[in-house]
């Protein structure tokens, strides 16, 4: 049955002519049981199916209009109806009016939210008026930092109900249109996605209030132009402002009158590289919610932007939506990637938010066409992306904006950066430095387009670093290469296992330095309080038991169904035997291997600690927060997550305490699936207390050592004496027979360095000694080596 709504008088600014002959339709959320169909057959029906949980050859699960509720039972599909009133549970939800923190981290940076960003009217969402009084108090508070807003073309209208479709350019100079590299944002291509604008205006302001505090996001604005289009459908926007304007508007398309009784085009299916390829992909049918259009670039709101492109050269372009946790590439047609890069941006962009990367065939399973990012790609050449935010429908809750939001700041900072000149330098050595003579090694990859010389260099912060060989490091490297470099630090033989050394990591190229702090500890060692190889129930007790079905490891991994399916309406649970962690523990974590197929916002798995009469749910790297029928607001795991991952959970709120580990299954009567299964399952802490010192290196007359080591070309000696020397000292170089290979006269003073050039000696290992009346110095072994 159709409903029907009150319309309310919107202002001249929203609309300047009759603005709705078309009736919004009831929605539900419906799981379409594909008993081994394929989503392709749901897609030819023109169903939009580029949103929610899709099991391949088992579930759907979409929001529907009766009409196609209708289509899709009429086409013989099973369907089980989840919200039989869409719009209600939404605007529900939306009445809560104040946001609330949740348990679990949304980035592992913490983003501060900007102490200029507000909710809007329309359940936390700004409606069309409030989002034009967001740009405009941007620009009147940093006018030196952002431009007035400007429509995108100079017509007097860009939509077919006679709105302009407006952009600002955020930069150090917002007025001048400089030479330089150009990043385009855009949202709400679809009408009922307005989380799409949100986190653009959080974005913004971030950039803005940071900008004089921050030195990457001042590199960013100084050397970049930012363009932002917030709502690139207005007509459809404000369709849903006014039928439903505590929000929950269900309307997609934009407001073309196709003339039959139907209204408006998927801007995200009419443009115009390979349009109307296939009747899968996008639909012919106006009334379908993908209907691409009669003709490509028919609609008025993508003339605008493809022309307002062809006049500029954007290297990425980042064209938000929701929902899914996706990051979508091209090509969109086919299950090909466009570039290779597309996929190295993709690991970069969500390494924060850990959405899924890939092409629609890959993310949401079938191939599409006429869409947004084929088309810039292929016409443009920029890197066009489509970020699908978040999981829980098109009008997420008040209480979900924030965290929503802050998931994709490093997306947006890493989209600009990678226009740049831009590289990253990753630890990847070990935190305990278990000699005096560590080794650190830094993995460096080249992100940014723009080509450039970086200088990686590694600085003592603390005093017990006596020397770091060598400083600093130059290089030129290729796009993606990824650059191994080693370097080498000596201790002074009086540190203390437990002890902090950090060290000031920092990447310059021409005309910005990154900096970051590296913290190791000397003589620490990580303990392990529970191991367990999931083979046996040995240690546990509850109802789910070992599988060898499916391990991340062998022989076997755990799960709560090792039959089938789990069952209906049942809560099931692994608890283990009693644990602790000491008082000393230092970064507690559990770790375990996972994957899971989960009846989404019904069923749930939750990982929680038991312990003196309380529950503790933990958060991990790939917990979500708990919605509709789970317990709301705590960490648990749903949907599917088909591939193997590596889960980590904070432990540090149990330090001192004991406690159990319990894995808890619950499922309701709507849909059962494969169930969880986890593996390696491992209880750790750092110690830094009741562990030995390293060996150090033995009271001598004289000591030495060598820098780098291993050598290639070259290696630098360094020595120190307890005296000056009254006679001359030597340096001595012998190969692994006794041979000697050099010996060179080093002076008489108490301590020194000579460059030593290998290049022509044979691979090998070679005894380094200083030599005087004093006496002689222990050996220092020098690897050779010549790759």
């Amino acid at each position: 049955m159709l409903r029907f709504f009150y319309l309310f008088i919107v202002s001249s600014w929203l609309c300047s002519c009759p603005l709705f002959s078309q009736v919004a339709e009831r929605y539900v959320r419906a799981g379409i049981l594909l008993q081994g169909r394929d989503i392709t057959d749901v897609a030819r029906l023109g169903i939009e199916t580029d949103h929610g949980l899709y099991l391949p050859g088992t579930l759907l699960v979409a929001d529907l209009s009766e009409s196609e509720l209708t289509q899709v039972q009429q086409a013989g599909f099973s369907v089980k109806i989840w919200i039989d009133d869409l719009q209600k549970d939404y605007e529900a939800r939306l009445k809560e009016s104040q946001p609330r923190s949740t348990p679990c981290p949304v980035s592992p940076k913490p983003y501060a939210t900007p102490s200029h960003y507000t909710y809007g009217s329309m359940g936390g969402y700004h409606t069309l008026e409030e989002m034009m009084d967001v740009l405009d108090a941007m620009r009147a508070r940093f006018p030196h930092l952002i431009s007035a807003r400007q429509p995108l073309t100079p017509a007097a209208a860009h939509t077919w109900e006679g709105r302009r479709i407006w952009y600002v350019r955020l930069s150090d100079n917002p007025d001048t249109d400089e030479p330089e590299p150009e990043v385009l944002y855009t949202a709400l291509h679809h009408a009922r996605e307005p989380n799409s604008a949100s986190q653009m205006l959080y974005f913004m302001w971030y950039l803005l209030e940071n900008y004089t505090a921050d030195p990457l996001v001042r590199y960013i604005v100084d050397h970049a132009e930012l363009y932002f289009i917030p709502c690139l459908n207005p007509d459809g926007y404000a369709f849903n402002q006014a039928t439903n304007p505590i929000g929950g508007g269900m309307w997609r398309k934009n407001r073309r009158d196709n003339g039959n009784g139907t209204f408006g085009v998927d801007l995200n299916r009419n443009y115009g590289h390979l349009w109307g390829l296939d009747n899968t992909g996008s639909s012919p049918t106006p009334s379908a919610q993908n209907y691409r259009g009669p003709a490509p670039f028919s609609e008025p709101e993508l003339q605008a932007l493809r022309d307002f492109m062809l006049e500029r050269e954007f290297a990425f372009v980042q064209n938000y939506h929701t929902h899914g946790n996706l990051l979508i590439f091209p090509w969109g047609y086919s299950n090909l990637i466009a570039d290779p890069a597309f996929a190295e941006y993709g690991r970069l962009f969500t390494r924060e938010n850990r959405y899924k990367a890939g092409t629609p065939s890959q993310t949401v399973g079938y191939a599409v066409n006429g869409v947004s990012d084929d088309w810039m790609h292929a016409a443009t050449g920029a890197y066009a992306f489509t970020p699908e935010v978040g999981t829980t429908g098109f009008w997420p809750m008040p209480s979900e904006i924030e965290a929503l939001n802050r998931q994709n700041v490093w997306t947006n900072m890493a989209t600009a950066l990678s226009a740049l000149s831009y590289g990253e330098a990753k630890d990847d050595s070990p935190h305990f430095l278990s000699s005096l003579q560590p080794s650190i090694d830094i993995e460096f990859t080249r992100y940014g387009l723009l080509e450039d010389a970086f200088t990686v260099s590694l600085t003592p912060l603390t005093p017990q670093v006596k020397a770091i060989y060598p400083p600093q490091q130059t290089l030129s490297p290729a796009l993606f290469a990824k650059t191994r470099l080693t370097f080498q630090l000596l201790l002074e033989s009086t540190t203390l296992p437990g002890e902090e050394v950090v060290l000031l990591l920092q990447v310059s190229n021409s005309r910005y330095t990154h900096t970051d702090t590296l913290r190791k500890t000397y003589g620490g060692i990580v303990r392990t309080v529970f191991s367990h190889s999931a083979s046996t129930l040995a240690g546990w007790s509850g109802s789910w038991s070992p599988t060898d079905k499916r391990f991340c490891s062998e022989p076997a991994a755990f799960t709560d169904s090792p039959d089938g399916n789990y069952a209906s309406n049942v809560e099931t649970r692994l608890v283990s035997n009693t644990l602790s962690l000491p008082s000393h523990a230092v970064n507690p974590r559990l770790r375990f291997c996972a994957r899971w197929q989960i009846e989404p916002y019904f069923d749930y798995v939750q990982v929680r600690a038991l312990g003196n009469g309380t529950t503790l749910p933990l958060c991990g790297r790939y917990t979500k927060i708990g919605i509709g029928r789970q317990p709301k607001g705590e960490p648990i795991f749903d949907s599917e997550q088909d591939a193997w991952v590596q889960e980590s959970m904070d432990l540090s709120a149990l330090i001192g305490q004991t406690f159990r580990l319990e894995f808890l299954l619950k499922s309701d009567d709507k849909l059962e699936l494969d169930g969880f299964y986890m593996d390696d399952i491992a209880v750790e802490y750092e110690d830094l207390i009741t562990v030995a010192a390293p060996e150090p290196l033995p009271a001598q007359p004289l000591s030495l050592w060598a820098m780098p080591n291993p050598a290639e070309e070259q290696t630098r000696v360094f020595w120190e004496a307890s005296t000056e020397a009254t006679e001359t000292v030597y340096l001595t170089a012998q190969d692994a027979l006794g041979r000697l290979v050099g010996r060179w006269p080093v002076g008489a003073s108490a301590s020194g360095g000579l460059t030593l050039s290998t290049a022509h000696w044979p691979a090998g290992t070679y005894l380094l000694r200083l030599q005087n009346p004093q006496g002689t110095s222990l050996p220092w072994r020098l690897i050779v080596l010549h790759p």
